[in-house]
């Protein structure tokens, strides 16, 4: 089935099982297989946050040549390209797990050519879901997460205050004495609207989120996308697992202490434990923690709680009702 919308708000969804998957860990490699294969020249660093994984790559680089040590050269993403039916899909995840034949639910926008580029991935079978990178948490999803105290923001306040009037006259008296000289205390009220502007400025940055997570979490159904966060959702489970934790030193060590050792014994024990009382949820989570565990430097995976439905007016292709070896 195949619905069609103009709205920029949403991207697409084209659902089927993985074929032909390539799996690049360099961009480089990436875009040598996108000309191999005659397709269109794009610029990665203006699609999504990439530009922002490549600052982030280069920091590293410049971080390992400060402290002369040896260089990870493995980038903090992937880049991958599948089919799902006839449809060619790209895209690119810290770290790329999902497998050929795997079932899948992939939130993509066209690119020129006729592929198609991939923001996000939904594994339903174990309730993994991929994220582009540093679209974690919607715009409006950071609005509670820094409050400054009221004190700091009365001063701040009053510091801008006393900047604007100290420019603000200094600039007239300069012009009506006609000494420009006073400029340079005019200036002087710079030194009071720069800490005010540095620390707003800060505060803007940090709960600004991602207009391409508000796009990604109203096109799977989520209710209010841009207050969204899928990492809170996450830390329910991470919260379990750190109370299971605690239990576990109590009960072995008589210590509640963190250590990394020791976090990482109980993981290795909880993954592989089997109970009687353990929920669908319980199992696919052991189930991802197996999967993960030797996966280096895994962002932006996460196995979620809530499946929400595809809203009706988002554009769905259903690329399996075409794939007869599936029986679909």
């Amino acid at each position: 089935m195949e619905q069609n919308i103009g709205d920029s708000h949403y991207y697409q969804i084209i659902t089927g099982y993985i074929t032909d998957l390539e799996i690049y860990d360099t961009q480089e490699s990436y875009l040598n297989a996108r000309k191999l294969a005659g397709r269109p020249d794009i610029n990665v660093l203006t699609i999504g946050h990439l530009d922002l994984v490549s600052m982030a790559n280069q920091m590293r680089i410049n971080s390992a040549k400060i402290k002369n040590i040896d260089y990870d050269t493995a980038d903090i993403e992937q880049y991958f390209c599948c089919k799902l039916g006839d449809k060619v899909i790209e895209g690119a995840f810290c770290r790329i797990f999902f497998n050929e034949g795997d079932y899948v639910e992939v939130v993509v926008d066209p690119l020129a050519g006729g592929t198609y580029f991939a923001y996000a991935l939904r594994r339903p079978a174990d309730k993994l879901l991929w994220l582009h990178p540093y679209a974690t948490e919607g715009t409006e999803a950071g609005n509670n997460k820094l409050h400054m105290p009221i004190l700091p923001l009365i001063f701040l306040i009053g510091a801008g205050g006393l900047g604007v009037f100290i420019i603000f006259y200094f600039v007239v008296m300069a012009f009506s004495k006609n000494d420009f000289s006073l400029l340079l205390m005019a200036a002087m009220g710079l030194l009071f609207l720069l800490p005010a502007y540095l620390v707003f400025s800060a505060l803007k940055k940090s709960n600004s989120g991602s207009a391409i997570a508000d796009k990604i979490f109203a096109t799977l159904g989520y209710s209010d996308p841009k207050a969204f966060d899928i990492e809170k959702e996450y830390h329910i489970f991470s919260d379990k697992l750190f109370d299971l934790y605690k239990q576990y030193c109590e009960n072995h060590e008589g210590s509640s202490m963190i250590d990394e050792d020791a976090y990482n014994e109980f993981i290795d024990h909880y993954m592989h434990q089997q109970s009687e009382d353990d929920s669908q949820d319980d199992i696919l989570l052991k189930q991802y923690l197996r999967q993960t565990k030797k996966i280096d430097g895994i962002q932006w995976a996460f196995f979620y709680l809530n499946t929400p439905t595809i809203p009706s007016y988002i554009n769905v292709i259903h690329t399996e009702n075409h794939n007869d070896s599936h029986g679909q």
